[in-house]
């Protein structure tokens, strides 16, 4: 058995202070960035604050976001009055700091220091992570890594509350429980995993039990929507999506360390010595379940799988470590481990200095929208629009999607064959949304339909620097 590391030592003093560093460094620069889809919950979480229930649109109870635990968590701070889009970018931040920590105790606990210490400096920084701030999923994956290292140092209760507390962020760690549960039967025998069990079950069961109860589904209707995408003619497949950014990276010549220390990694992950070991088969399960799933390609869905693939990198460099330190001396075995990390480094570090150089021109349109909504309609005036997070969220109105998310019934237009316009019709003729948010240039819905052109006038036009044409907003008489 391994022996626990039960005292601080000045390498968990530098490990803490990197990632409070990380942490404070990546807020202050990236306390802007965000995307459509965390709104939703955003909005869940203010709707609950305000009174109107643990729903998108008041009065219709339908789970459409991926994080109840996470919305829940944000409700308090909704009430307080707190900006939710930045106040989540913190908590992801922290997050991002506590994952690192998470990674760098894996390696100490097993001895691998040159692992641990790779994926600590290396996590925070992931160009795969940070361009997700603001969602539940970096969260996920950090109480996920910590939920990891107590099932491998034998403390089923915590592992198990840490790890319940990560599936209902996120449904994405439940592979995981299933990886620390193995893990601590190994390790530590059976009783200690059935307690893991049974903790899991006692803490995850009541929420699973009220969201049937309050939904009739204990799961989120957007998972049948983000399946139903991928029958769109043209969607990219998450097995497409997931090829294309690994191709991507092997003709970046900062990412051919990561490329060659890969299969390294993996071949010392069979051996299962570390809990770094735990988080490679969690990205790899997370890899297999996705493409069973049949979903289509959203950036974010890659975070747990390039999470996985970093172990195998912090893993692969550990083991080329100790062969070197064998064969040349521990000089040169720190020299060229070193060299490999600070290359990939530079990687890293370029495509976080792109992402703030990259405007984000459609999230300030929609805010805009949502805004103009907020102060120009009725409260209970429905929205009809194909990206409803930001402009959901800052108008407050009743929202139509027409991608499914919020209406199950849109998303089986997609199932069987429609694309986003038959979705969209459908859904108007369904709802009849009295105002529509649109850009023609990106999505021809009004200006190719006679009948919308015919009950639905202009009433606002918003400058979209994307494209010659603006955004309008239109008005829409229903009999």
């Amino acid at each position: 058995m391994i022996r626990q590391p039960t005292q601080t030592t000045w390498r968990d003093r530098v490990a803490l202070a990197w990632a409070c560093i990380a942490a404070i460094a990546l807020f202050a620069l990236f306390r802007e960035t965000t995307f459509d889809d965390p709104f939703i919950t955003y909005r869940y979480a203010a709707n609950l604050a305000s009174g109107v229930g643990f729903v998108y649109n008041p009065g219709e109870r339908v789970l459409s976001t991926t994080a109840p635990l996470y919305a829940l968590a944000l409700a308090p701070l909704a009430a307080a009055g707190l900006p939710l889009p930045v106040v989540s970018n913190l908590i992801s931040c922290l997050s991002l700091g506590a994952g690192s920590l998470a990674l760098w105790r894996m390696g100490r606990v097993a001895e691998q220091l040159v692992a641990g210490a790779i994926a600590a400096l290396l996590f925070p920084l992931s160009p795969f992570l940070v361009p997700i701030l603001g969602a539940e999923t970096v969260s996920c994956i950090a109480l996920t890594l910590w939920g990891l290292v107590a099932a491998w140092s034998g403390r089923p209760t915590l592992a198990a509350l840490l790890l319940a507390s990560a599936t209902l962020t996120r449904g994405d760690a439940a592979l995981a429980v299933a990886i620390a549960g193995l893990a601590l039967a190994v390790r530590w025998g059976w009783r200690p995993a059935l307690t893991f069990g049974a903790v899991c079950g006692l803490t995850v069961a009541p929420f699973l039990l009220a969201s049937w109860w309050y939904y009739g589904a204990p799961l989120p209707a957007t998972l049948g929507a983000k399946r139903s995408q991928a029958h769109i003619p043209g969607s990219r497949g998450y097995v497409q999506g997931l090829r294309d950014y690994l191709q991507g990276m092997a003709v970046q010549p900062l990412f051919w360390p990561t490329v060659g220390l890969t299969p390294l990694g993996l071949m010392k992950a069979v051996r299962c010595d570390s809990p770094l070991a735990l988080t490679v088969a969690w990205g790899l399960l997370h890899a297999l379940a996705y493409s069973l799933l049949g979903v289509t390609s959203y950036f974010w869905y890659y975070a747990v799988v390039f999470t996985g693939l970093l172990a195998a990198v912090a893993l692969g460099a550990e083991l080329l470590a100790r062969w070197l330190r064998r064969h040349v001396g521990p000089r040169a075995s720190l020299g060229t481990v070193a060299a490999l990390t600070l290359v990939v480094l530079a990687g890293h570090l370029g495509n976080l200095r792109s992402i703030t150089q990259t405007p984000q021109p459609r999230m300030a349109l929609y805010r805009e929208a949502g805004v103009w909504l907020r102060a120009n309609t009725p409260p209970d005036a429905r929205v009809g629009t194909l990206e409803i997070g930001v402009i959901g969220f800052s108008s407050g109105r009743p929202m139509v999607d027409f991608a499914g998310l919020i209406q199950p019934d849109v998303a089986r237009i997609l199932a069987e064959g429609g694309d986003y316009a038959a979705a969209a019709r459908y859904a108007i003729a369904r709802y009849h949304p009295t105002y529509l948010v649109n850009q023609e240039a990106a999505f021809a819905l009004i200006s190719t339909d006679a009948t919308l052109q015919a009950k639905c006038a202009k009433v606002f036009a918003l400058p979209d620097p994307r494209f010659t044409t603006p955004m309008i907003i239109y008005r829409c008489g229903w009999p």
